[in-house]
């Protein structure tokens, strides 16, 4: 799948130079960043996604809530999927690639800020999963939601700038999938103008955690056990 993705863009740039001003290089570094922090949220907190039919359908949830132990924290622990770290590591490819071949060196400072910052767009996607996921308590829902917003955040991987006005407006403001790759890459390639988004990314990842936990914290009250 990885493969694909990056296939599409080589494809893509065999037939045109550019894309609206953005380079191929630039475009992979992109393309990379936001798999390296999808690769983190898929990694260690992908559990949360199996809250529809594992927790709540079948019941599970009620053990979760018999420990004395915050209930998100369990579920989100519950279990690590290492096999998803290939996605990161395609992701670094990616991004070492698009380095090498701008030529550009980071020094300390730039590897830890970015470090950050990936780090600030993994939180950005626990965030946004765990509102959705966090609407089951409500209604029963077997994944079509999050598969929804799985194909959205295809949008992530390229400069948003690309997109039209209303899409730009959708993926910084109501869905922040452009603080996942494109505002925090502008550091790296050194995009000054986007530099007021680079420094908002950690920002909108807390504002955007501490609603995702709200929303938790009040669906764990309106949940109802199976009874079974």
């Amino acid at each position: 799948m990885q493969l694909i993705g990056v296939l599409f863009i080589v494809s893509l740039f065999v037939k045109v130079p550019s894309l609206k001003g953005w380079h191929k290089e630039e475009i992979f570094f992109i393309f990379g960043f936001s798999q390296v922090s999808l690769g983190l949220f898929f990694t260690f907190f992908s559990n949360l996604l199996e809250l529809s039919e594992r927790y709540i359908i079948e019941g599970n949830f009620d053990r979760i809530l018999l420990r004395p132990l915050n209930s998100f924290f369990q579920v989100v622990t519950e279990r690590i999927y290492w096999e998803e770290s290939s996605t990161i590591l395609v992701g670094l490819s990616m991004m070492s690639y698009a380095l090498s071949r701008m030529h550009l060196h980071l020094n300390a400072g730039d590897y830890l800020v970015t470090f950050g910052l990936v780090l600030a767009a993994c939180t950005i996607y626990l965030a946004i999963f765990t509102i959705l996921v966090s609407l089951t308590f409500w209604f029963n829902d077997r994944g079509s939601v999050v598969s929804v917003m799985l194909m959205l955040e295809g949008f992530s991987r390229y400069p948003v700038t690309i997109f039209n006005r209303v899409v730009r407006v959708i993926l910084t403001f109501i869905i922040p999938y452009a603080f996942t790759a494109f505002f925090p890459s502008m550091y790296v390639l050194g995009k000054n103008k986007y530099s007021i988004y680079v420094w908002m990314t950690p920002a909108v990842a807390l504002i955007f955690l501490s609603l995702a936990l709200l929303v938790w914290r009040q669906g764990a009250r309106a949940y109802e056990s199976t009874g079974s």
